[in-house]
């Protein structure tokens, strides 16, 4: 059972010849790298990310272009006792993504950077299965 049931959006990117993804960094609970995304508090969870990242990111994506990538669970950024679960869909962002809400940096991420600053569930769960499938 999980504390937190949430939906997140893997945007991909090609830089310096290397695939990597944008993880985001708020100003209030930790300083912790997320996934673009938020508490899924609606039926609806796409509908509840396309808000999550128009607030976030100032910017939308195409909802008929996502693509569901899967379900992870591992320790809550910045709540060590507390369960997580995302649930990650890959789209492209239709503007470029600008900060916005709580949102205070954006940082692009690829399975070789340092991952200190990144959350458990990134680190132990998200990078090992986009890495095993070849998505980043």
């Amino acid at each position: 059972m999980s504390d937190f049931l949430k939906v997140g959006l893997l945007v991909v990117k090609n830089i310096d010849d290397e695939k990597k993804f944008l993880v985001c960094q708020k100003d209030n609970f930790t300083n912790q790298y997320i996934m673009p995304g938020g508490q899924i508090d609606k039926n609806d969870e796409i509908e509840c990310l396309q808000d999550e990242i128009k607030e976030e990111l100032n910017s939308r994506f195409d909802k008929d272009k996502l693509e569901y990538i899967g379900e992870y669970e591992d320790e809550a950024a910045g709540a060590p006792s507390k369960k997580v679960v995302i649930k990650l869909y890959k789209g492209e962002l239709l503007e470029e993504p600008k900060p916005s809400s709580e949102i205070i940096k954006l940082i692009w991420l690829g399975k070789n950077d340092d991952l200190e600053n990144v959350s458990p569930i990134i680190k132990n769960k998200i990078i090992p299965d986009l890495a095993r499938r070849n998505i980043i």
